[in-house]
């Protein structure tokens, strides 16, 4: 979110979709100080139309591990479960672009729980260039 002005600048208005409890979510929200809107896809219908799974290897890939170890060390804190939520924490994420006319112009599925897109591929999916 370091870069949010980048985004803005070119009208983009990210939306955070979560699977998630209506409660789970809305702590999320707060907790992490996110300044974008948030949509429930309780159902999974979204996630299962843009081919995001299920998976706990990904999740809890060696990679991920290293990345919450390094973070443990560097002396942050990890998010923690809230109680009374059931949320399902294999469930796999991704980044998505939609244009105006609803076109989408980046899929990008997630292939481990850390592995997001670099933001200048979303900003050259934004400016129309063909995406890696």
């Amino acid at each position: 979110m370091a870069r949010q002005a980048e985004l803005s600048a070119r009208g983009a208005r990210p939306v955070v979709v979560s699977f998630g409890a209506a409660s789970g979510a809305g702590r999320w929200l707060q907790e992490t100080r996110c300044p974008w809107p948030m949509l429930l896809d309780e159902g999974r219908d979204l996630y299962k139309r843009l081919g995001l799974g299920i998976s706990v290897s990904r999740v809890w890939s060696v990679s991920c591990l290293v990345y919450y170890a390094e973070q443990v060390k560097a002396g942050r804190e990890l998010p923690r479960p809230f109680e009374n939520v059931e949320d399902d924490p294999h469930q796999m994420g991704g980044d998505f672009i939609l244009d105006r006319a609803g076109v989408l112009r980046l899929s990008y599925c997630s292939q481990a729980a850390n592995d997001r897109p670099e933001l200048e591929t979303l900003l050259a999916a934004m400016d129309g260039e063909s995406s890696p």
